[in-house]
């Protein structure tokens, strides 16, 4: 699994649209959706209902984006965890 499959994920899941989470993100809408697809293809459930209106998380998707966002603050973390502010020097 790609983290920026997981960001795009978690913030489509955030702000319900795939528009609104792709000019969030700075990516193609399109970009968006491949990467949920992708990820609801790895693993075997649908994450999103779809319709034209609306976006939002079925069951297996709402059990996902908690631990997708536990997963990406520790991804967070441990990027800057070298970093000279992060030790206080």
């Amino acid at each position: 699994m790609e983290l920026d499959d997981l960001r795009c994920f978690a913030k489509v899941a955030e702000l319900a649209s795939f528009t609104r989470a792709a000019e969030h993100l700075g990516l193609a809408k399109g970009r968006v959706s491949s990467a949920v697809q992708r990820l609801e293809q790895r693993l075997g459930t649908r994450l999103l209902l779809r319709t034209t209106r609306t976006v939002r998380l079925t069951p297996d998707g709402e059990a996902f984006v908690e631990r997708c966002r536990d997963l990406l603050d520790d991804a967070e973390q441990l990027q800057t965890l070298f970093q000279p502010d992060a030790r206080g020097l």
